[in-house]
């Protein structure tokens, strides 16, 4: 099992000299090996190898001018290079954006180091290539294989180790998806999140409580002059701003993720597949979905889930979460501003949260297992769902899988029905509503 650990370090004058000339190296290394891959690529119509890049930069460190290549631990060009070459890669295959150029002037800043690395916990010192004995705060011990480290230094001009782990430890086995011990979460902006259980977590709004000291901050960098040391300082003032905000966030996340993990009684986790790109494109709403940070708790309640064993699914994102009702009505008409709405079908009354984490659940079940193939809406008859559910649970399956796991599955679409349903409603003559 690989896990990663964070720590504080503190270098002192020589080590960050030489922790500036590693940043230097493999920002330069990057840039290097992305612009002659780029110029390849537009003569010869192919990208080059890892292993020929390394073979150039090989060539480059022996050069008169590109002698103070040798300065830094070797082992970081070869990552860099290989860094390169995985977003080419992800690009290429559809999984990330072209590669950038990294630019000096960029507040983060960070090199990898692969090997050679000790780490002494009893004395709290890290010896890294060509840097030794700088002091740390090791406030978690690990056991284990040390894989790489990486090194990075944020906008206020500390400095952090990320050390990744094999502590040889096997994954547990994720557990079957059961409608019993699955919880559906929605996430939204009014309540954190809302579980199909009823329980919801507030929405603290760290950046919204801190706009007035940071617009004050920002208001005296904006009158700073440029380049002084004045300026510099100011701007590490509002770094550290920014920076407090997302350390409260995080460790909120951290919370809510271990409660919703913590019963043992769940063992799925349901969330919606939310666009969050495409939601903070709108004005009004985009600070308010920043500052809440849903796909950041969403890869922190993952991750967590693989070390317990525990599922995490999703339901589509174009699914009637908060609309429908339980009886199948679809409330075309609700907005945003609607918290509660009355069904004028059953005569229910709904809070709107608390219904779409119940449908997030119920969808995202039937995707689950395989049951959610949404070809045709189903129609707002109750007559002819009752029809159409207990014919399903009679007819048999010839994939192999448990009778009862198909019939809830197939009661848990609501809205959809699934292929065989309806050629088995076309064949008996039945006409949509």
């Amino acid at each position: 099992m690989l896990k990663a650990y964070k720590y504080r370090i503190y270098p002192n004058a020589c080590h960050i000299e030489m922790l500036c000339k590693h940043f230097g190296v493999s920002r330069f290394v990057y840039n290097w090996a992305l612009a002659l891959n780029n110029r390849y690529y537009r003569i010869f119509g192919k990208g080059l190898s890892k292993r020929r890049l390394e073979l150039q930069a090989k060539k480059k460190r022996h050069l008169v001018k590109y002698q103070w290549l040798s300065e830094v631990n070797s082992q970081t060009i070869v990552i860099s290079i290989w860094n390169m070459h995985t977003g080419l890669k992800n690009f290429f295959e559809g999984r990330a954006k072209r590669p950038r150029f990294k630019s000096k002037k960029s507040n983060w800043q960070s090199f990898q180091c692969p090997q050679h690395v000790q780490i002494d916990q009893d004395n709290n010192l890290i010896n890294l290539p060509k840097i030794k004995g700088i002091k740390a705060k090791i406030h978690r011990q690990f056991e284990g294989k040390i894989k790489t480290c990486t090194i990075k230094r944020n906008p206020k001009g500390q400095f952090y180790i990320s050390v990744l782990v094999d502590d040889t430890m096997a994954l547990p086995e994720k557990a079957e998806v059961l409608e019993n011990k699955t919880v559906g979460v929605d996430v939204g902006i009014k309540d954190f999140v809302i579980t199909s259980e009823g329980i919801k977590a507030p929405n603290n709004k760290y950046l919204t409580h801190s706009l007035g000291k940071l617009n004050k901050a920002q208001r005296q960098l904006s009158r700073k002059k440029k380049g002084s040391n004045n300026r510099s300082k100011q701007r590490k003032l509002v770094a550290c701003i920014h920076d407090k905000v997302v350390q409260r966030r995080n460790h909120y996340h951290h919370q809510v993720a271990n409660q919703l993990l913590s019963n043992n009684q769940v063992t799925t986790i349901a969330f919606e597949d939310l666009h969050v790109k495409g939601m903070i494109k709108n004005r009004k709403l985009a600070r308010s979905i920043a500052d809440v940070a849903w796909s950041r708790f969403v890869d922190i309640t993952s991750y967590k889930a693989v070390w317990q064993g525990k599922n995490i699914i999703y339901c589509n994102r174009f699914a009637p979460s908060s609309k429908q009702c339980e009886c199948g009505y679809k409330n075309n008409d609700l907005t945003l501003k609607d918290r509660e709405w009355t069904c004028p079908e059953c005569h229910s009354v709904w809070d709107r949260d608390i219904l779409a984490s119940n449908n997030i659940k119920k969808f995202a079940i039937a995707d689950a297992l395989g049951h959610s193939v949404c070809v045709k809406k189903f129609p707002n008859n109750n007559r002819l769902q009752q029809v159409c559910y207990s014919e399903r649970s009679q007819q048999s399956r010839s994939d192999g899988s448990q009778e009862a796991h198909t019939r809830t599955a197939c009661c848990l679409v609501g809205e959809y029905v699934t292929l065989k349903t309806i050629q088995w409603i076309r064949s008996k003559n039945k006409k949509w509503v």
